[in-house]
Formats: C-alpha cells, sequence, structure tokens
C-alpha cells in the first residue's frame, strides 16, 4: 500500500495538520513513537493566540486548561515589576492532559508506540521505517519534535537551547513569575497549574551553563517559595527560530520544533506547531489537487514569510534586553506603557517590530522620571 500522506508525531503540530485534512480524501497514517496519554516536558503555556488558533480546530481545549492568568511578576535579581492586565495573558494547561485531548478528537488512523526510525527516497516516494515495518507514502510530514530521527537524518539546520524543569505538588496564586536574574539569555519560569506547579529555566547562549540547569533551578525555586513533592522533572532541548528556516525537502516538509519552529526569545512553540500544522495542510492539499508535489516549497515561502521575520526581530529584542536588563527594568518600573507593552509582548498578542517602535516611543519619557 502507497499512503498519499505519512505524519510522524501526534503532538500539537501533527494534531493539527492531521485535524486540517480531514475530509479531504487523502489516505493518511500517522505514527507516533509514544502511547497516549502520554508525559511531555514543556511549560504547558498558551499565548492568547496559540489558544485562538487551538480552539478554532479543536473547540474542546478548555477542558484541558487549568488556570488563566492576568499576571506576570518579573523579576532581576533584587528587582521585582508587576505587570497586572484585566484580560487573559496566558493559559496555562498540562502537556500530558492538552496532548492526550487533541490526540483524542483525530479520526486519523496512528499507530501509536509505533516511532520512525530512519527515512530514504525510493523514485517519487519516501520509505519510511519504522520499529515494526516500513510503509511508502507520496508525502512525508515531520512533526515529532526536537528530537526528531528524520531531522537528524537528513541533518535539518537548527539552533538548539536547553532547559530543565520539574513538576511540584505546590498550589499558589495564578499569577506567573518570570526571572531572568543571571541568564546571558533565558530565564526562570514558574507556571501555577491548579494543585500543581512547572517551574523551569532554559539557557540559550552561554552553553557552561547547561550542565549546572538542574541545581540553578533548586537555587531559583527556593528563592521563589516552591516547595513540595517533585512529581516529574527532566531537561529537554528547544531549538530557536531563524530568520531562514530548513523546513523543505522533496515532498517532505517540517513542522513545529522538528522544523525549529520556536520564539528564540521566550521559547514559546505551541502557537508555531499548530500554525505550522495548518500551513502545512493548506500546502500538502493543494499539492494533490494540483498534482503537482513541487508545490510543497510554498510550505517554506509561508514559513519564512510569516514565521522568519517574528523570530529575526525576537533576536533583536533579546540583544537589546539582555546585556541591558537593569536598565530595562528600570525602566519597565517607571513607564505604564511600557509595562502594557511588556505584557503584550510576553502575551504574543502584538509583533517583536511593533514592540520596538512602540517601546523607543516610551523610552524618553520614562528616563526623564529617573
Amino acid at each position: 500500500m502507497v499512503y498519499d500522506v505519512i505524519v510522524s508525531g501526534v503532538g500539537p503540530a501533527g494534531a493539527s495538520f492531521l485535524k486540517s485534512v480531514e475530509g479531504f480524501g487523502l489516505k493518511v497514517l500517522a505514527l507516533e513513537k509514544s502511547e497516549f496519554p502520554r508525559k511531555k516536558l514543556c511549560a504547558g503555556g498558551l499565548t492568547p493566540k496559540a489558544y485562538r488558533l487551538l480552539k478554532s480546530l479543536f473547540p474542546e481545549v478548555d477542558s484541558a486548561v487549568r488556570v488563566r492568568t492576568r499576571r506576570f511578576l518579573l523579576f532581576n535579581d533584587t528587582r521585582r515589576v508587576e505587570i497586572d492586565s484585566g484580560e487573559v495573558l496566558t493559559y496555562l494547561t498540562d502537556r500530558t492532559e492538552l496532548d492526550n485531548l487533541l490526540f483524542r478528537s483525530l479520526s486519523a488512523d496512528v499507530h501509536e508506540g509505533e516511532g520512525v526510525v530512519s527515512v530514504e527516497r525510493e523514485g517519487e516516494l519516501w520509505r519510511v521505517r519504522t520499529e515494526k515495518g516500513s510503509y511508502l507514502t507520496r508525502v512525508l510530514v515531520a512533526a515529532d519534535g526536537v528530537n526528531s530521527r528524520i531531522a537528524a537524518q537528513l541533518k535539518v539546520n537548527r539552533d538548539v537551547g536547553f532547559t530543565y524543569e520539574a513538576d511540584v505538588k505546590n498550589s499558589r496564586g495564578e499569577e506567573i513569575v518570570v526571572d531572568f536574574s543571571g541568564f546571558s539569555w533565558g530565564y526562570y519560569w514558574l507556571f501555577p497549574k491548579g494543585d500543581f506547579v512547572t517551574a523551569g529555566l532554559g539557557e540559550f547562549k552561554d552553553r557552561r551553563k547547561i550542565r549546572t540547569l538542574k541545581e540553578v533551578l533548586e537555587k531559583f525555586n527556593r528563592k521563589h517559595g516552591v516547595k513540595g513533592e517533585v512529581l516529574h522533572k527532566g531537561g529537554f532541548p528547544i531549538p530557536c527560530g531563524r530568520r531562514r528556516n530548513d523546513v523543505c525537502r522533496e515532498s517532505l516538509i517540517f513542522l513545529g520544533d522538528a522544523g525549529g519552529l520556536v520564539d528564540p526569545l521566550t521559547g514559546e512553540g505551541i502557537y508555531y506547531a499548530v500554525k505550522s500544522g495548518i500551513y502545512g495542510a493548506e500546502v500538502v492539499k493543494k499539492s494533490f489537487e494540483k498534482g503537482n508535489f513541487a508545490l510543497l516549497s510554498l510550505y517554506k515561502e509561508l514559513i519564512d514569510r510569516d514565521f522568519g521575520r517574528e523570530f529575526f526581530w525576537a533576536r533583536i529584542v533579546g540583544k537589546l534586553f539582555f546585556p541591558l536588563k537593569g536598565l530595562n527594568f528600570s525602566v519597565i518600573e517607571k513607564s505604564a506603557g511600557i509595562a502594557e507593552l511588556t505584557a503584550k509582548l510576553l502575551s504574543g498578542e502584538i509583533s517583536y517590530f511593533e514592540g520596538i517602535k512602540s517601546f523607543f516611543s516610551f523610552v524618553p519619557k520614562a528616563l526623564l522620571k529617573g
């Protein structure tokens, strides 16, 4: 049997692709190395735009939202800034619950517990080999995360940082804590999930600090009063998106983390995973409609047009923020406008380019207050 499409990975990217091609008449097979429900290391925050996008595909997503937060507490060394909003800034989920909900809503044929081991080109088809067998497909969609074997085999070019996190049994308020103290490019996060919190941290520039992330997490947890039974912990790599992204081969596209599609400043990846799944589905359907798989190259054009620009400006904002964290915190403290702007940037409600323009319009007045 030759499939029209094989999808490797059924996280938010793969599930969004599968949901978007439902009813189109394609012969689709999805391969997932885990079995649901599965534990997924991830902070589990949905920006408002990620929440809206997911809800458009999966209306039942609200059942996976544990906390809706309207308040950020930002720290840098001894400085503390509170940002309050009348709107939801982040929807907090447990990725085990979220991914299981997305998976259960799919009608596609999914082989759980069968991960892709390798792929190879056979004429105009792809031979997909797993631990249990092999399959042929016209189009291959890699949505199997940052540790994608397909991406590794085909040497997808991605920048990668590292994170470490723990779920801790602990009930606290609904505010999100973000602490930038001591990071060259990264931060500590504390996300409340109701009866537990997800505490973690990531470093994207200084590789000397990677080996000590576990110890540094324990230090930050003491600083912010996080105590309780550790339910789960572990470290994982996280990719960082670029202006130009390596997301396409012959009749093969990479979605989400497998293609490196993650905000290089905040590490937010769910929105880009879901959106890449939607874009991928649009291009795949057009390719089958026209009978021309060369049209799959349009996927890269969409990604670089809509994601690449944002990733570029995210890096610019990072270069302006991290070397001058003290000054930036001072400006946030003095300007309600910049505090509101910061909330919009952290929640993904405005683009980084818009944020930079607005920031420099507020700075002179904020500095005069000093």
